[in-house]
């Protein structure tokens, strides 16, 4: 037996691994962090399901039915349906996408570019994104809020609607999983989570109303003089204009709106605001994944900036860039020479901080043209359970002129392609993996194949270069040679590191220079980097009034605005769903929708759950373990209840990333975010009904 080292890629922190091989380099047995989503690699590479070989769709689009082809065919043909688009409606009418897993990211963004197309998307068009560019706009750079460190400075920890014991690893291990004494803990989440069980103050809040909330404690901090009004007069921007704006949000009017009590409210704003250093502990996506999610998002952070919690030792630190490889990507060349891309004309703020289109507006362009058509895709790592209304989506791929789609498995996205290639998983696969890590420190690692592809699963990385050969483009894209593309990658790492990524398979750790560069100029505190060069905003300064925001026609203050679909805000549609509709809450057994396939994850979560307090079931004759209907305006989808107590009266939390239990079929596809074009997977509206089926009918099919 042999024992090789590599790395995972069941989400995306790339832990390390020690994987064990067979005399005959199979692999019977891997070891790593203690994480069930580790452990299941073997059982998606040997998987009997698994896509092995080039297929070719024989039937109608959607009805499953494919024929055994040769890559050579396979490629060949894609080449040749994304020439003939280009040819006859242009390059920027043939769209690529990226999902699940990210690794060929940067060559897939390459042959885009490089075909002459700037419509480039990935997963990231709803989520994370929006949170980086909130923070950018705010404070000019992205901030650390789910760090794996805890910093022994910090007195009093604000958790924001995350759960680290289910969506971070280490998980239970996590460093800010457990309350510790003398560090007051604040929790904010419509679900009562073990941090919530163990917090000074748990504010169970009503979906959608988190920038309420924040604004409401800005009032209070105010009102008590709890604010640092030194750094406020020093490094603040519109602090005026805002402080005028949240004298309306009186702790009366903000529990009402978010369905909490005066004195928790007052209790909450007092812990944070007067034990400080605090830090703010937030998901990347549950702030944001509302119709007013960028605007919540920034009066939430500024909360930091109000306290000068900001980029401190025990606060909300600056998150830093490390050595990192040379881009490969062609974006420079799709800004200076390529048409705008979706999401130009109408998210100008996001798209000027994100490098790719706005993959939301994919159903719009591909079924009315809007704001510019697209007649063709190539993607990988695609599933239409990732979009607002999926069944739109599922629409739109069918009504493509030619699509393309590489995976490990079928899924209602594959059975709409007219090509599906089998993708190589981690194991099979070479890679140059950057990994970020926390706000000075990252990891640089060159992650060889611990064994070979299955079948005639290739690298996605491997098989963009081939297309890139085959549309004339040998000399961009190496000839087809993956080590050469991952080696002039490599170029960007300092020439007396280099040796070790490639050859230490513990991979090497990277600093951030600015580090040194505080030293150089007499700070030896690790922090507080606006004493440097300010914050990299427009003003120099924090943007309470970001005019970046302003000049796009937005409001530049963070403002409330109630959900799109609310009981507020929509009362008539209310009468008929009665109940806020939230989903995605992460567990450990699941990264969204790839792990379902996967019998031993199953046995953890083995029905797709709504969860619904007992005084909601009750009113509707539901039963734990009963099967149920959830509908909305946009469809009805069928889940297993769960009856508890740990859901806020009034609302129904679905889990996300089920093909066939899809709680995307429910949500809103129209009215997105309007700065960030996010969607609204966290606050709309729903009914819940008792069926008339056994429960164990819902497992019937699981692709």
């Amino acid at each position: 037996m042999a024992t090789v080292k590599s790395t995972c890629y069941e989400c995306d922190a790339n832990c390390a691994i020690d994987v064990t091989l067979d005399p005959g380099g199979e692999p019977v047995k891997i070891e790593g962090p203690d994480c069930p989503r580790c452990y299941v690699q073997l059982d998606r590479r040997n998987h009997p399901d698994r896509l092995i070989h080039p297929l070719r769709r024989v039937g109608p689009r959607g009805g499953g039915e494919f024929e055994r082809i040769s890559w050579d065919e396979a490629l060949d043909t894609i080449a040749e349906r994304l020439s003939a688009t280009r040819a006859q409606h242009g390059a920027e009418t043939v769209a690529f996408f990226a999902g699940y897993t990210k690794e060929a990211r940067p060559q897939l963004q390459r042959l885009a570019h490089a075909f002459g197309s700037p419509n480039y998307m990935t997963e990231s068009g709803c989520c994370f994104s929006s949170t980086k560019v909130a923070e950018e706009v705010t404070f000019g750079t992205k901030i650390k809020t789910s760090s794996t460190v805890a910093s022994e400075a910090t007195r009093c920890l604000l958790v924001w609607s995350t759960n680290p014991r289910g969506s971070i690893p280490p998980f239970h291990q996590h460093a800010l999983a457990r309350a510790k004494p003398g560090r007051p803990m604040i929790v904010v989440d419509p679900r009562v989570t073990p941090l919530a069980e163990q917090a000074e103050v748990h504010l169970q809040i009503r979906p959608g109303t988190d920038g309420a909330l924040a604004l409401g404690m800005h009032h209070l901090i105010f009102a008590h003089g709890w604010q640092d009004q030194a750094f406020l007069d020093e490094w603040g921007n519109g602090v005026e204009a805002f402080r005028d704006y949240v004298a309306a949000f009186t702790p009366e009017r903000v529990a009402a709106i978010c369905g909490i009590a005066v004195a928790d409210l007052e209790r909450a704003a007092r812990l944070y605001a007067t034990h400080s250093p605090a830090q703010i502990m937030l998901s990347p996506t549950s702030t944001v994944q509302h119709s007013n999610g960028f605007q919540n998002h920034r009066a939430v952070i500024l909360l930091a900036a109000v306290t000068a919690n900001i980029d401190r030792e025990g606060g909300n630190r600056f998150f830093n860039d490390k050595v990192t490889p040379k881009p490969i990507d062609l974006f420079d060349h799709c800004l200076k020479n390529l048409p705008p891309r979706i999401g130009d004309e109408t998210f100008p703020v996001w798209t000027r901080h994100w490098p790719a289109a706005q993959s939301m507006l994919l159903p719009d362009a591909i079924l009315e043209g809007r704001p510019q058509p697209i007649r063709a895709l190539l993607a990988m790592g695609i599933n239409t359970v990732m979009w607002p209304h999926s069944q739109r989506m599922e629409q739109a791929l069918g009504a493509l002129d030619f699509f393309a789609a590489s995976d490990f498995f079928h899924n209602p996205a594959t059975r709409m392609a007219d090509i599906v290639l089998p993708a190589a998983t981690n194991l099979e696969r070479t890679a140059l993996i950057a990994y970020p890590g926390c706000n000075f420190r990252g990891e640089l690692r060159y992650r060889r194949a611990a064994v070979k592809p299955r079948g005639e699963a290739r690298p996605d990385a491997e098989v963009f270069l081939d297309l890139g050969v085959r549309l004339g483009m040998a000399d961009q894209f190496w000839n087809g040679d993956l080590e050469a593309c991952w080696a002039e990658a490599a170029e960007g790492i300092p020439e007396n590191i280099r040796e070790q990524v490639y050859n230490d398979p513990d991979g090497v750790t990277v600093f951030a220079g600015v580090l040194d560069e505080l030293v150089e100029h007499g700070f030896l505190e690790g922090d507080r980097q606006y004493r440097l060069k300010g914050f990299k905003t427009r003003s120099g300064k924090v943007e309470f009034d970001a005019g970046e925001l302003r000049d796009a026609g937005h409001d530049g203050l963070p403002v409330w605005c109630e959900p799109a679909e609310s009981p507020v805000s929509t009362p008539e549609l209310a009468r008929d769903y009665p109940l806020v509709l939230t989903s995605g809450a992460r567990h450990k057994h699941a990264t969204h929708s790839q792990h379902q396939y996967l019998e031993r994850m199953r046995r953890a979560v083995p029905d797709p759950l709504v969860e619904l307090h007992p005084h909601d079931a009750a009113a509707r004759g539901i039963g734990d373990g009963d099967a149920v209907e959830v509908a909305s305006p946009r469809g009805r989808v069928r889940f297993v209840a769960r009856v508890t107590d740990r859901i806020k009266p009034g609302v129904a939390h679905c889990a996300h990333g089920w093909n066939h239990a899809n709680v995307n079929e429910l949500t809103d596809d129209r009215r997105l975010d309007p700065i960030s074009g996010f969607p609204a997977f966290k606050s709309l509206l729903c009914q819940v009904t008792r069926t008339h089926e056994d429960s164990g009918d819902q497992l019937a099919e699981v692709g």
